[in-house]
């Protein structure tokens, strides 16, 4: 098979796993996706680093906020990518100035999918929230390097010029 069409599969691949998730995460939004949420900003059960140069966030309406935040992130990694998806199908026999135009809202996703996973979880939650203390937390810890290594691998190889 061709380079592009690959190119566009694993794209379009990329795109049902943000948005299962993403869906996944609206499914439980009250349950365990907010009292996941919840877990990580109170920074509860932190025993090995119980000091934190950040204070626990417990205001309902500032975990909301971070939690929807998160969500239209992933949903729009998702819409992203299986936009350039389907532009890229739509241009794979066509020049390579216009297949590298048609890929641009995939690489716009992928980089959105960095800014939530490597961002917000690996970063902000990792890091500063020191969520990687706890087995919730490092459950999500882990997931988020997982898909920050996916996006980042693919930003990498649509990137790549594959000619004409």
């Amino acid at each position: 098979m061709n380079i592009r069409i690959w190119k566009t599969i694993f794209t379009a691949i990329f795109s049902l796993l943000v948005f299962a998730y993403a869906a996944q995460n609206v499914a439980n939004i009250s349950g365990g996706m907010y009292a996941s949420f919840v877990y990580v900003l109170i920074q509860a059960d932190h025993v090995a680093y119980a000091e934190s140069v950040v204070p626990a966030i417990t205001h309902p309406a500032l975990i909301w906020t971070t939690l929807v935040f998160v969500l239209v992130l992933e949903f729009a990694s998702a819409a992203l990518t299986a936009v350039g998806a389907w532009q890229m199908w739509q241009h794979r026999a066509a020049s390579a100035q216009d297949f590298a135009s048609a890929k641009q809202h995939a690489l716009n996703g992928f980089g959105i999918a960095v800014i939530v996973w490597l961002l917000l979880f690996g970063t902000f939650g990792a890091a500063v929230f020191q969520m990687w203390q706890t087995t919730i937390g490092a459950g999500s810890f882990n997931g988020a390097f997982q898909l920050t290594v996916y996006a980042l691998l693919l930003f990498g190889l649509i990137s790549i010029s594959d000619g004409e």
